[in-house]
């Protein structure tokens, strides 16, 4: 059986309220034994390989969802684990926050500071970094987190800094919210250089072009 045709037929309970989006919601978990008996499938990636048949294996599926409070599944997760010594819910836990982690790798990487791409060539220049870019990612989650009027006037005028177009029923992201903070910074270092009379006379010029 598929798993998630398993999952439809388990009881879950209302174990938590986690930050879904921004929000908290409600988790809601079940689990059962499960022994999976199909064969294991290789990396299809650089060549095809064929299936490895092996002894079944024992292990639990813990299912995982998100619910809003007029019972609509917001997110599911379904889980295989081999762990048995643990209660499910602390499991469902475990992967919640894992996906806070990958939330943070996303930041680190292609939607935030492109981490991949950094040439520095020593342990110590990359750790330095790393630090100064965790610094700011702290800075993006408070502003994101913040329920006070102020800041979402904040995370407003960061997302048209950012010049990043929102999904429908979205207002903001973490990664536009850090593209808007590094215009902002820049715009701050730009006022702190140049006086209104000179940006003015760079604005003119600027026009000569634009024209």
């Amino acid at each position: 059986m598929p798993c998630a045709q398993v999952a439809e037929a388990l009881y879950f309970e209302k174990k938590r309220q986690v930050d879904y989006h921004g929000k908290l919601q409600w988790q809601w978990v079940a689990e059962t034994p499960i022994r999976i008996t199909r064969h294991a499938k290789p990396s299809q990636k650089k060549q095809k390989k064929p299936s490895v048949p092996g002894e079944p294996i024992d292990a639990r599926l813990v299912v995982s969802r998100i619910l809003s409070d007029e019972g609509e599944i917001l997110a599911e997760w379904l889980l295989m684990t081999n762990v048995m010594a643990v209660e499910a819910s602390e499991i469902a836990l475990w992967y919640d926050w894992r996906w806070q982690i990958e939330c943070f790798f996303k930041l680190l990487k292609k939607a935030g500071h492109n981490l991949e791409s950094w040439q520095q060539e020593t342990g110590l220049a990359i750790a330095k970094r790393l630090l100064v870019v965790c610094m700011a990612c702290v800075v993006v989650w408070e502003i994101a987190a913040a329920k006070s009027e102020k800041a979402k006037t904040l995370r407003t005028f960061l997302i048209k800094l950012s010049g990043r177009q929102m999904e429908w029923g979205k207002s903001f992201t973490n990664p536009a919210l850090l593209a808007g903070l590094w215009v902002f910074l820049s715009m701050q270092e730009v006022l702190d250089c140049y006086s209104p009379e000179e940006l003015a006379t760079l604005q003119e010029r600027a026009q000569d072009f634009l024209m």
